[in-house]
């Protein structure tokens, strides 16, 4: 048993009942957790190779990956669950969701799912390479979180091979700090193969430069509340699947899209009473 934490003058203190409780209050605080043990080997192993080759399929797609860095979009695989369900279990991993829906509640959407392969060297050159907010170009701060992130590490984040850098309670401010405040208190995360770094969308984050000589992927995820549009529209891609399900009906963004007609909009909503 761990010995009490010793204060003077306090009247109200957390308590912590569980550790999904512990993983909740350092968000609060800190803006970020890290939960180990969310992947698996050899789970881990196939999620390697299928980022590496979908990636490859979306460069293909567009027509080559110079056509990639003309909107500095390379080595990033976007929208995986529509190419492979493996992806969707990854996505609705239980240990993540039930953080998620301590802020969120029990309706939220999957914003978005990207596969970040960081190269060496290559890494600080991506957008993901700078300090960001994962809700761009936002300047406020609210009582509850509108979104949180979560980034699986696919491979170990180290700090030779650009495991992602936070900084600290910097989802409570809503200006960016100054370089001096960044350069003073930016931490490196350094995780197992496996973890899940979960953290409030408004957190300031960046990868890290690869200096290893291997590549260095994640799965980064962003549940939100409904009212934000995806990134890119999973019903769209995925043609109706999915959506007979109760839960991934609302998870993927069938329930919060916008119609197209008055008529349209009416007839979904009568569609999903018959359906439940």
């Amino acid at each position: 048993m761990q010995e009490a934490v010793r204060t003077f003058g306090v009247k109200e203190h957390t308590q912590l009942a569980s550790e999904l409780d512990a993983h909740v209050e350092e968000i609060n605080l800190l803006g970020y957790t890290v939960v180990p043990d969310a992947l698996r080997e050899p789970e881990l192993s196939k999620i390697r190779d299928k980022v590496d080759h979908i990636y490859q399929l979306q460069v293909d797609e567009i027509g080559g990956e110079q056509r990639l860095q003309t909107i500095n979009d390379t080595h990033t695989a976007r929208a995986l669950l529509v190419y492979d369900e493996l992806f969707l279990s990854v996505a609705t991993n239980p240990l993540v969701l039930r953080i998620v829906e301590r802020f969120l509640g029990d309706y939220y959407t999957l914003m978005l799912q990207n596969g970040i392969i960081n190269v060496p060297l290559v890494g600080d050159e991506q957008n993901a390479g700078s300090w960001h907010r994962d809700l761009n170009y936002q300047h406020f701060v609210s009582s509850r979180p509108l979104s949180i992130s979560a980034l699986f590490c696919v491979d170990e984040f180290t700090e030779e091979n650009g495991g992602t850098h936070v900084l600290p309670a910097s989802h409570k401010t809503e200006a960016c700090p100054s370089a001096e405040f960044f350069r003073r208190h930016e931490l490196g995360v350094e995780a197992k193969a496996g973890s899940v770094l979960v953290f409030d969308s408004m957190l300031f984050h960046r990868g890290g430069r690869n200096r290893s000589q291997g590549i260095r992927r994640a799965l980064n995820h962003m549940y939100t509340l409904p009212l934000i549009k995806q990134q890119i529209s999973f019903p769209k891609m995925l043609a109706g699947k999915y959506r007979d399900d109760q839960f991934l009906s609302k998870f993927l963004g069938y329930e919060s899209e916008t119609g197209t007609t008055v008529t349209e909009w009416r007839q979904d909503r009568l569609d999903r009473m018959e359906m439940h």
